[in-house]
């Protein structure tokens, strides 16, 4: 029906193929281009940075947590952890077919839950999706003739980068190996120390001052008590004189006077006495009411006090009287009734002896009176001078204490004050840092409303320059006034490239690292990145950039590689067809269908969103030889028919007709094999749908081309025609029916022949290597270099420059680019930040391939004290998993774990093959800890904290304070301190704190006084597989070892190892990502066969005949292997996926021989005839279609071209499958037919 229509309007069928090319051509210039099709990997990374724990403090506070709240999450189908210093790393694998969109929301709802739980210094989970774009796309080197580092960056900054960010496609350009200036304020003790010895002067003379007052006070204090003894001395002795004078006077008026007189005298003195006691005496209550203990016994403070209180209640004369005064007339009061009673008993005698002696009394009187007068002067004198004296006295007394506090306090003061005024308790690098930071300051304040306008209030405050920021107060005092930051610092403007390495063939240069966006065309991005390469070096002379690492390269290398052997394939497909037909007609007629088909399946493949890779253009090429199987058949029927003299436009519809159902099926058992990928998981599916998607687009378009526009211009190609003889081919086919006569006579030959050579292949896989893609020749190497622990940057810079001096020594290596740091996917991987990447340029011209070089560069760098590893550029697929051999090994006793890994680490040295066995315990490292005794942290008045706080700061090479904007130009301020690098583990015990007492006192605690300082071995990692705890042992494959075959070998001897309880081991590595896809085709072979049985059956209307034409897949199979085992080439993901091609191509040679026949023995010929026939007439078309399809894959078999590797192994095994299976198709295919079909065959007919 489709071929009438067609041949009826042949300008519809015209104007259709012009549509298809065009749609094509624009297809094909939207198309995107990558090395692999695009791959979504189901992974999400969480990073937690934890800083200052230990691996097991980040695993037991941050990591598990975390694992227990993440392991909910839908969809999860593996979690993995790291667990090292400062981080956690959690790696999550998903199903494959979720939506990570949704996964990604969901995941930032569980962190949600568990983050406000951790601990405060913990830092915020970051997530991140894993893909292959996180690769660089490029790496370029950028060096400058004439320029030193300075200019280079300022060059690259300015013009550079930003040229290169605004590439469309461009995601980021770091730049690695810039000189980033700083200015750097350092604390310079000299200058403190001179201006520390200005203000102790100034200190020193003002209290030198104050204390020669204080001792001039002193003397004169000292002079007065002198004066004040003398002064008493001198009025003790006049009292005394006076005494002596008055008791003189007295006994000279008793010598004068009688005794009468002298009596009355006395008794008037003794009751004067009385009177004076008796007042005393009255008093002697009040005292010891008021002073139980004593006056003397109380301080002067508390006498004051009680006086005080006491004073509106005390009589006249004892107001305002000092402490001794007071004492002195206690002491009185106390002794006054005694000397009453004395004084009464004397009374009593003179009255007695004054009645005798009466008549002497009028005479003494006056003399007695005068006595008396003068006696009590003299008494008043003595007790007026005592209280004088005693006044006197205790005021010059206090003086003197007060004067010798005031000297003690001055000493005490001076020392408080030298400490208080030293320079080095008050500048610190946080004190600089705050002064800095809030003195450069710019801000808006609000606005001013003037009227219906406003205008704005900003504070400005911003250093202007070097100058400005060094002339900072930082704060100002009376001994040394404003001191300027410029007085205790240097300031000086640094360069950062010494904290970073990069370097190009040992010269400094940048090194450049490009990523692209993840919608993207890599080859674009990277076109697009050479093309501003070419004219930035134009613009800037001496200007070289040199890309190291080039993803564009190997994507046009591997597909202009692919279409190369598309051109020569068709080309000789073509030549093919006019050899066998001997006519440019229906050879054009042909050749037509090629480009039409390939345009249509360009078309298609835009719209279904296949890029153009070396995947889908792989597909193209090996359709491209089965693109003219089709319109063969056609084109031969429609010749025969033709040739047999039926009309031309009844051949055209009626050849076409009669063949459709056959080429029909044979597209679709061709198709149908790729319709398992559906049934596939992971990388498998990802990477070979793109492959079945060209495949069927091009066969099916190819069948529509053959329905179609085939009969259109055969029916205008084939006015006239006549018969051409091909002796060669009479021959051959005269030769072929023989033999073939000769196998329907001796099937038994046949068939054991085949079957010993189908066992022949099943032993070669046997000892067959295994790989997941076949390794390319690569331009371009990547090596990674890790120095032990503990080297110094001089070191590892030295290194550096001895590992490239080394690498530029091999003759096939062009450049070399090393920086320090890693990027991509390496971030992830448990490779250190300290490590340095190399990239290796190779010569385009060199007779050494990568894997050569590689292994030069092991030998060159063998004495080296570092680790080397060296790969190809991440162009393989390898990057996307482990390589090598892996153990890992799991259980909960890091102890246990590492002696189980040495024992499997010696059972892989010992294993043949395997080289740089590593355990996971090389990279454990020296662990320095304070053990803080708690209680004698608290006695010293410290805490844990505070002292994790001290130590921290003081580990702390520097301090970041601000930015200083000097023009356009912006450079942080960064505060360093250079005596906190002269902390190691030696002196760290003698680091010492100052701390306050209760009493206000400073004092210095040493740390190894509170805390025990131990050295113990750590791993540098904890690795965790699903929740649970295991270490990894892994091995590389030596060179001319085969990854498969070593894995085997491993596996045996690791069957007869028993780990210890608890512990459990599983074999990873690159053979179980092998495995595991080899397990996906194998499955899609199974798969596919039963679709091509059915398809087949419901073609035939037969469960026999499909059955026969299944036995040319074990042909195809053998041929396949055979060949691959000739070539010597391993079993790999791209050969096996040839075995699936197989499956879908070798049948339609069965499909075109078997239909025949049976429509042959339905006209009623005998079978054996049957079969003569079908196999004269068919063997032209079959041998056709297979040369066609083998030609047009033998550019790709031999791999010829850069990149070939890739599809070399899918090529080989379809060439030697096919040739094979059609030849042995045209001898066991009759053979087979003739043994099992023993019925006739029947037509089945519908009456009315």
């Amino acid at each position: 029906m489709l071929a009438r229509f067609s041949v009826q309007r042949p300008y519809t069928v015209l104007v259709a193929a012009v549509l298809i090319i065009v749609l094509g051509v624009i297809s094909f210039m939207g198309m995107t281009t990558d090395l692999l099709p695009e791959i979504e990997l189901p992974y999400v990374v969480v990073i937690t940075s934890y800083p200052g724990a230990s691996p097991e403090q980040v695993e037991r506070t941050v990591t598990a947590p975390l694992e227990a709240v993440l392991g909910t999450t839908s969809g999860l189908k593996n979690i993995n952890s790291i667990s090292r210093e400062n981080a956690s790393v959690i790696i999550l694998e998903f199903v494959q077919r979720v939506n990570m969109d949704s996964i990604m929301i969901e995941l930032a709802n569980n962190l949600d839950l568990v983050s406000s739980q951790l601990d405060d210094s913990v830092g915020k989970p970051m997530m991140l999706r894993i893909n292959p774009d996180m690769i660089p796309v490029m790496v370029a080197t950028v060096d400058m003739e004439g320029a030193d580092i300075d200019e280079l960056s300022k060059l690259v900054s300015d013009k550079l980068l930003p040229a290169f960010e605004r590439i469309d496609g461009v995601a980021s350009v770091t730049a690695t190996g810039l000189l980033e200036k700083e200015l750097q304020v350092s604390l310079n003790q000299e200058k403190i120390d001179r201006l520390n010895g200005k203000v102790m002067q100034n200190l020193d003379r003002s209290l030198e001052k104050t204390h020669s007052q204080l001792k001039e006070a002193q003397a004169q204090l000292d002079e007065a008590i002198r004066k004040l003894e003398k002064e008493t001395a001198d009025r003790q002795t006049q009292l005394a004189e006076a005494g002596v004078q008055l008791d003189g006077a007295i006994a000279n008026l008793n010598a004068l006077l009688s005794e009468e007189t002298l009596l009355n005298a006395q008794k008037t003195a003794f009751e004067e006495e009385k009177k004076v006691l008796q007042q005393l005496a009255e008093m002697e209550p009040l005292f010891r009411m008021l002073f139980p203990t004593g006056v003397s016994s109380l301080s002067p403070e508390i006498f004051a006090l009680v006086m005080a209180q006491l004073e509106p209640r005390l009589p006249e004369e004892l107001r305002g009287i000092s402490q001794e005064e007071m004492a002195e007339l206690e002491k009185k009061a106390l002794e006054a009734p005694s000397r009453i009673a004395a004084i009464d008993t004397e009374l009593q005698n003179i009255s007695l002896r004054l009645m005798t002696l009466s008549a002497m009394k009028p005479e003494l009187e006056k003399a007695l009176d005068e006595a008396a007068a003068g006696y009590r002067q003299v008494e008043s004198g003595k007790i007026s001078l005592a209280i004088e004296l005693a006044r006197a006295r205790i005021q010059l007394e206090n003086s003197r204490a007060e004067l010798e506090k005031g000297l003690s306090e001055l000493q005490e003061a001076r020392e408080e004050a030298r400490k208080q005024a030293d320079l080095n308790n008050v500048i610190t690098e946080e004190m600089i840092s705050s002064i800095l930071m809030a003195q450069n300051f710019t801000m808006p304040a609000g606005y001013i409303q003037e009227g219906e306008s406003g205008h704005l209030v900003k504070v400005v405050g911003r250093y202007e320059s070097e100058e400005n920021l060094a002339d900072t107060i930082l704060f100002s005092t009376e001994e040394a006034g404003d001191i300027r930051l410029v007085d205790v610092a240097d300031i000086t403007m640094t360069g950062s490239d010494q904290r970073t390495y990069a370097k190009v063939n040992g010269n400094d240069g940048v090194l450049l690292t490009f990523h692209k966006q993840s919608t993207a065309s890599t080859s674009t991005v990277a076109d697009q990145i050479n093309s501003l390469i070419h004219q930035l070096t134009a613009e800037h002379q001496g200007l070289h950039i040199l890309p190291l690492m080039d993803q564009g390269e190997y994507i046009h290398m591997s597909i202009d590689n692919v279409l190369q052997n598309l051109l020569l394939g068709g080309l000789l497909a073509i030549i093919v067809l006019l050899v066998f037909l001997k006519d440019v007609r229906p050879t054009l007629l042909i050749a037509v269908s090629i480009p039409i088909s390939l345009m249509f399946a360009m078309a298609l493949m835009y719209f279904s969103n296949v890029t153009l890779n070396v995947i889908s253009l792989s597909g193209l090429a090996l359709g491209v030889g089965m693109l003219v199987d089709n319109s063969i058949v056609v084109i031969e029927n429609i010749y025969r028919l033709r040739l047999q003299g039926v009309p031309v436009y009844r051949a055209a519809v009626y050849g076409t007709q009669q063949v459709t159902g056959a080429i029909t099926a044979s597209t679709l058992t061709t198709v149908c094999v790729f319709l398992p990928i559906v049934f596939t998981q992971g990388i498998s599916r990802q990477l070979f749908t793109d492959m079945g998607l060209t495949i069927a687009y091009s066969l099916l378009a190819s069948l529509a081309v053959a329905l179609t526009l085939v009969p259109t211009m055969a029916s205008t190609f084939f006015q006239k025609v006549e018969a051409k003889r091909l002796s060669w081919f009479e021959a051959m086919r005269k030769g072929y029916l023989k033999l073939l006569r000769f196998a329907l006579d001796h099937k038994f030959i046949v068939l054991l022949l085949v079957s010993l050579l189908f066992g022949l292949s099943v032993y070669g896989v046997t000892v067959m290597g295994t790989s997941f893609f076949p390794e390319m020749d690569s331009p371009q190497l990547s090596a990674t270099l890790t120095m032990p622990e503990g080297s110094t940057k001089e070191e590892i810079y030295a290194m550096n420059d001895e590992v490239i001096q080394r690498l530029l020594e091999i003759e096939a290596v062009d450049s070399v680019g090393a920086m320090t740091g890693s990027t991509g996917l390496l971030e992830l991987s448990g490779s250190s930040s300290g490590d340095t990447s190399f990239f290796i340029l190779l010569k385009d011209k060199r007779s050494l391939t990568s894997r050569e070089v590689e292994r030069l560069i092991y030998e060159k760098t063998a004495d080296l004290e570092a680790e080397i590893s060296v790969t190809s550029t991440n162009m393989d697929m390898t990057a996307l998993g482990g390589s090598g051999i892996e153990v890992i090994i799991k259980g909960q006793d890091l102890d246990l774990l590492a002696s189980c890994a040495e024992e499997v680490a010696e059972i892989l040295r010992a294993t043949e093959g395997t080289t740089e066995v590593l355990t996971g315990n090389e990279e454990a490292g020296t662990e320095t800890r304070i053990i803080v005794d708690r209680d004698a942290a608290m006695r010293h008045g410290l805490t844990v904290a505070q002292i994790f706080q001290e130590i921290s700061a003081a580990l702390s090479p520097e301090t970041k304070s601000t930015t200083l904007l000097s023009g356009s130009e912006e450079y942080p301020v960064v505060i360093v301190n250079a005596e906190r690098a002269n902390i190691n583990r030696d002196n760290l015990a003698d680091y010492t704190f100052t701390v306050t007492d209760r009493e206000g006192t400073k004092k210095e605690v040493r740390l190894g006084d509170v805390a025990e300082i131990t050295t113990s071995i750590s791993p540098a990692s904890i690795f965790r597989d699903n929740q649970s705890r295991h270490v990894t042992v892994t091995a590389s494959i030596a060179d001319g070892y085969n990854i498969g075959l070593v894995s085997r070998d491993f596996e045996k001897k690791l069957a007869g190892y028993t780990p210890p309880p608890g512990v459990s081991l599983e074999v990873a590595g690159e053979n179980e990502m092998i495995t595991s896809a080899m397990e996906d085709i194998i499955l899609m072979i199974i798969l596919a066969s039963i679709f091509i049985y059915l398809i087949m059956v419901a073609q035939f209307q037969s469960l026999l005949s499909p059955f026969i034409i299944m036995f040319t897949l074990p042909l195809a199979f053998t041929g396949g292997l055979l060949l691959l085992w000739i070539a010597g080439m391993e079993l790999s993901v791209t050969a096996l996926l040839g075995f699936l091609l197989l499956a879908g191509v070798v049948v339609n040679n069965g499909i075109v021989f078997v239909d025949l026949v049976n429509q042959l023995r339905l006209e009623g010929m005998d079978k054996r005839e049957a079969l003569l026939e079908t196999a004269a007439a068919r063997i032209r078309p079959i041998l056709m279609t297979a040369l066609t399809t083998i030609l047009a894959m033998s550019t790709m078999a031999l791999g010829l071209g850069r990149g070939a590797e890739i599809t070399q192994p899918l090529a080989v095994v379809s060439i030697g499958g096919l040739t094979y299976a059609t030849l042995l198709t045209l001898i066991v295919v009759p053979v087979l037919y003739d043994l099992l079909h023993r019925r006739p065959m029947k037509k089945i007919e519908i009456e009315g």
